[in-house]
């Protein structure tokens, strides 16, 4: 009798090992490249809408001090002799130039104003939005609200940053035409004695 042997395998063989753990690696470490990736972009968000609530922050402040805007009417209000002094209620606005760069400021009087401290005066407050350059080498947007009549001998003891580490602030003023100004002076015949 011929038995003809034969041998069965219950295993795997070396090679189909290696390529199963090839093939488990490129599966692992492009998941792991997908999991890295959705964490920076989860956390890019994330920074990007703390930034954007912090803008809308600013936003809503300049929004509330210039619907609150306060203005001298005829005629209380006269317009400006040749050496008269300027109109303490006054709408400027202008460009300046810091470290070559060009930001805008604004100053105006409004009904908006902030109490600080143990402060406790109401009424209208003059009101400045102005950019420094801090220790980063970016800017901070300040606040300042002075309330009128200004006091001599008082200084302002507290200025707010309204925004820290910002790259610009540009404002554009319109008149009643809509023509674009980069500046502004109520007080000016350029701008007919009126508010933007």
């Amino acid at each position: 009798m011929n038995r003809s042997l034969k041998l069965k395998y219950n295993g795997f063989t070396l090679i189909e090992i290696l390529i199963a753990v090839v093939i488990f690696a490129i599966i692992i470490s492009g998941l792991f490249a997908s999991f890295r990736a959705f964490i920076l972009s989860s956390e890019r968000v994330k920074n990007e809408v703390t930034q954007s609530k912090i803008i809308n922050t600013v936003f809503k402040r300049i929004t509330t001090d210039l619907e609150a805007i306060f203005v001298l009417q005829p005629p209380r209000y006269k317009k400006p002799d040749f050496n008269s002094e300027p109109d303490a209620y006054r709408f400027t606005g202008e460009e300046v130039t810091i470290e070559s760069q060009v930001f805008s400021t604004m100053t105006f009087v409004s009904l908006a104003h902030t109490n600080f401290g143990n402060d406790e005066r109401k009424g209208v407050a003059r009101i400045s939005y102005y950019i420094k350059e801090n220790k980063t080498n970016t800017y901070n947007l300040y606040r300042k609200d002075t309330l009128l009549p200004v006091i001599e001998g008082t200084e302002d003891c507290y200025v707010p940053i309204v925004c820290k580490n910002i790259s610009g602030f540009e404002l554009t003023f319109f008149n009643k035409n809509g023509d674009k100004y980069k500046y502004w002076d109520s007080d000016a015949e350029e701008f007919k004695y009126t508010q933007p």
